[in-house]
């Protein structure tokens, strides 16, 4: 089997040259289809791509096992840049010569150029070692394992991104909203740094002022103990503030220079105090 135009690029002189040899090869098919097939090359020949086309075409039309044309026009599809129309010219040859490797390989790079690595991984591992192709398949077959794991991993960072603007909601607006903190009901608490005040946000998604008191000044850091006193970073005020359950505000901490943010574990309170840059471990009980 001649296979004429895997190089599209040929001078005028040689695609001649070949042609004069594909006569040859063509009287295996039919009279009519190689009369067609014939025409197409020296179209080809011409720079007459479109042309030739129409003629492989129709040679494969009058003569449907004509493999040659149908190579023919996968390489020129290939060179034309209409990758999917070359593919449906080699899948042709795949289905009439499964065994051709040269098919093969093209199959497998084209889906690669096409970002279909599934499809390029499935024909590339149809050529085995004992194939004279085997090297430059599995040059192929490497990039094509590398490319897919990047895809696959810029995928799941796509979707994860998806994902998390599927699920974000908006809780309500707040003035400057800072610290946050979740009580034993699951009720939820926001620190309003600008207006120093407290709010909270009911299971049903409706908000309301918890503490507007005097003291507050800057409220950043909040944390619950085990018995739902409120503790506050009073960020402006240097301090750390209790809020009872009742709602009752007073100073329990003084002289904490700007607190900032603060965590309560079992017994004892964690307080990063941003104006002396340390943290501060407090007992509670």
């Amino acid at each position: 089997m001649k296979k004429l135009l895997t190089n599209i690029g040929l001078t005028l002189s040689l695609s001649l040259i070949l042609a004069a040899g594909a006569a040859n090869s063509a009287f295996a098919y039919s009279t009519e289809g190689a009369m067609y097939y014939n025409e197409g090359l020296d179209l080809y020949s011409r720079g007459e791509y479109a042309k030739a086309l129409q003629s492989f075409k129709t040679a494969v039309a009058k003569d449907p096992d004509f493999i040659d044309a149908y190579y023919n026009m996968g390489a020129l599809y290939e060179y034309l840049k209409s990758y999917n129309s070359a593919i449906a010219s080699y899948s042709k040859i795949y289905q009439l010569d499964p065994n051709d490797k040269e098919t093969v390989l093209k199959l497998s790079e084209l889906y690669f150029k096409l970002g279909n690595y599934e499809r390029a991984l499935f024909y590339i591992t149809k050529i085995n070692e004992n194939d004279d192709l085997y090297g430059k398949a599995q040059s192929l077959k490497n990039q094509i394992v590398v490319a897919s794991q990047k895809a696959a991993a810029k995928n799941a960072l796509a979707n994860n991104n998806s994902a998390n603007e599927t699920n974000k909601t908006i809780v309500d607006k707040f003035s400057g909203p800072t610290g946050l903190a979740i009580d034993s009901k699951g009720i939820l608490y926001v620190a309003s740094y600008t207006d120093n005040s407290i709010y909270k946000v009911m299971p049903n998604g409706q908000s309301q002022l918890f503490s507007k008191s005097p003291l507050l000044g800057g409220p950043i850091g909040l944390a619950f103990d085990s018995m739902d006193n409120l503790y506050v970073a009073n960020y402006a005020k240097s301090n750390i503030l209790k809020i009872n359950k009742a709602g009752q505000v007073y100073t329990f901490m003084n002289k904490i220079t700007n607190p900032y943010y603060l965590i309560i574990k079992g017994n004892y309170m964690y307080i990063t105090e941003q104006g002396n840059n340390t943290v501060i471990k407090y007992k509670l009980y």
